[in-house]
């Protein structure tokens, strides 16, 4: 990115860090830091053996890669701030490796936790030092369980268990115990296999000790292609601690279509509902698009024409809608027919976000309105060229319409923003329902009365609320059977609740007087 001219640069970075409302950053720790050995002793760190180049800008040096520059100029265009710069280390130093070098596999050699720890403290120290970046959580390797060529170090669950312990007690000796530990990063969810962050963490949360300090479980998606992976099963190995998925990618692809958007949605969405997923960073922000395709958001050719594909705009409906302390409104991530469904809610609850994908074909959806709901704002994107993260407008709600259908189009991700009045759902107007408590009514529509059958003869508190939340009619009964006079009632939608007073079973009906 720093070889281009800087009015494409700062393009480029505007896109990612402007545009793209982001909280998280993940930038890469360089094995060639500490070239050979700085002494002896892990406690004792010899600065003057650190290589601090591959952070440097310095165009005079090859190994320059303007680390340093490229996450501060992130920050300072950051609409919001990055609430999680995570440092992540592919390999440890070739001399701390058992073949020797960065790359190739291999793993850590025989008592070297202590080394390695003093490696990526003295990076953490450093970025802070000489470039005022202050880490916030740190990750000792990457993809433990797939082998591959360029940097990476193969351990084993129990291998990584001994690094994170050790680097955990590092930590806190060096007065950094805020920071955050994030492991494995495994290439696989759970596909069924030996080798995933599913198998790592059951393996590694076996040791009391080691579940205690990882902070973060983390995971790769890259062999999901069929979005069949078990995310349920990470979820139940995490034991309630967050999953965070660090990497993502259709990788190479040279589709900037919604075909290939659709893989980032999904992950996202299954990842949320199904997964206990608390945030989500693709791979990677930026970088040059070649022949063999690009996996970034933001793309640039050798021309200098910038390429915005469909994963950016669909990007956005997460980044830019849902936000730090929103929380998951649980739903199941798909039907039968190709729509995957996901939602949030503020944590002022001021906002509801509905987010429907649609897989196939142009449909007509049902939604229902949020209680309290004032107004709806919705996005679009499709494979439309002036459908990118489209406001379609604001519309105001109709309190006796407490639902509306719209048409999901083809191939498409509409988001549905509710602006939520809590004044309109007060204490008394949020009921829990119990579907072991069945209760007949008829007819439905009505005219001037409601006819119920309850479940036997007891005592009832029956009440009939407007959608504003205002209760109209509070009767008692001890009757099985029960007539509601309501010719008072104004055309509309109500909600009926009834609840037995001997055992506080609950029960909510929508009604609706014609």
């Amino acid at each position: 990115l720093y070889r281009l001219p800087s009015s494409l640069r700062e393009k480029v970075e505007k896109y990612c860090f402007q545009e793209l409302e982001v909280n998280m950053i993940r930038f890469f720790i360089y094995h060639d830091l500490e070239p050979i050995n700085d002494n002896d002793n892990p406690l004792e760190l010899d600065e003057s053996k650190l290589d601090w180049t591959p952070f440097d800008s310095d165009p005079n040096k090859n190994r320059t890669r303007y680390v340093g520059e490229a996450l501060n100029n992130a920050m300072l265009l950051s609409k919001n701030g990055f609430d999680h710069i995570i440092g992540n280390c592919n390999s440890p130093p070739g001399w701390l490796k058992s073949n020797g070098k960065h790359n190739g596999g291999g793993t850590l050699i025989n008592g070297g936790e202590s080394e390695y720890s003093e490696f990526l403290i003295a990076t953490l120290k450093g970025l802070k030092t000489r470039y005022g970046i202050n880490m916030t959580a740190i990750s000792p390797t990457n993809e433990p369980d797939y082998e591959v060529a360029y940097e990476s170090m193969d351990t084993t669950p129990t291998e990584l268990s001994s690094i994170i312990l050790n680097l955990d007690d590092r930590l806190d000796q060096e007065g950094l115990s805020d920071i955050k530990i994030v492991s494995p990063e495994c290439f696989r969810v759970h596909q069924n296999s030996e080798r995933s962050t599913t198998t790592y963490i059951n393996a590694m949360f076996a040791d009391e000790k080691v579940k205690n300090v990882v902070d973060i479980v983390a995971t790769h998606t890259y062999a999901d292609p069929n979005h069949n992976a078990n995310w349920n099963a990470l979820k139940v190995a995490a034991n309630g601690k967050p999953v965070w998925v660090t990497e993502s990618a259709n990788l190479n692809s040279t589709d900037q279509s919604m075909t290939d958007a659709a893989n980032y949605i999904k992950w996202i969405i299954r990842g949320f509902n199904e997964g206990g997923v608390t945030a989500y960073m693709l791979h990677l922000f930026y970088e040059e698009a070649d022949n063999n395709g690009y996996s970034s958001l933001v793309a640039w050719t050798p021309t200098g024409e910038i390429i915005l594909p469909k994963r950016y705009h669909s990007f956005k409906h997460f980044t830019n809608l849902v936000k730090k302390g929103y929380s998951l409104i649980s739903s199941n991530s798909t039907d039968e027919n190709g729509v995957y469904v996901g939602g949030f809610i503020s944590d002022d609850e001021s906002k509801v976000i509905v987010q429907i994908f649609n897989e196939g074909n142009e449909k007509d959806f049902s939604i229902d309105v949020p209680l309290g709901a004032t107004s709806v704002e919705t996005f679009l994107t499709t494979n439309n060229d002036s459908e990118e993260f489209s406001s379609l407008g604001i519309n105001q709600i109709d309190y006796y319409n407490r639902y509306f259908t719209t048409t999901l189009p083809e191939l498409s991700l509409t988001s549905l923003v509710f602006d939520i009045d809590e004044s309109l759902s007060n204490s008394e107007f949020n009921f829990v329902n119990n579907n072991d408590f069945q209760v007949e009514l008829f007819p439905n529509p009505a005219e001037d009365q409601l006819n119920l059958i309850l479940p036997d003869y007891s005592n009832y508190n029956i009440k009939i609320f407007n959608l504003q939340g205002q209760k109209l009619i509070d009767r008692f009964s001890n009757n099985k059977e029960v007539i509601i006079d309501i010719s008072t009632l104004e055309y509309g939608t109500y909600l009926l609740n009834i609840t037995s007073t001997f055992n506080q079973k609950t029960t909510t009906k929508k009604i609706i007087k014609q």
